[in-house]
């Protein structure tokens, strides 16, 4: 009789990817401690006023199938636990 164990290789994903999750997590890191994010935004900015109009209707668009504005969308946490403690507020952060 074979375990649950041995039918189930090490490489399942289930919900999520988690290697891939890991590997998003540690390149956003590393993007973030080096320094580039001015420049990168810099460069993200329209190049011109029709490219600026396409990028204004297509954030009306994504707008118009939310269920509401998400406040903490509009500016970055200082500290990321404040965030989470208060998207979760019954859960204990250390």
């Amino acid at each position: 009789m074979t375990t649950k164990k041995e039918t189930v290789p090490d490489t399942v994903q289930g919900e999520g990817n988690y290697e891939a999750a890991r590997r998003y997590d540690k390149s956003a890191s590393d993007f973030v401690r080096s320094g580039k994010i001015a420049t990168a935004a810099r460069k993200a900015k329209p190049l011109d006023a029709d490219e600026a109009a396409k990028l204004s209707e297509a954030e009306r668009v994504r707008l118009s199938h939310s269920k509401g504005e998400d406040s903490t969308a509009t500016r970055a946490p200082k500290d990321n636990r404040e965030a989470v403690k208060a998207s979760v507020p019954s859960r204990e952060l250390p």
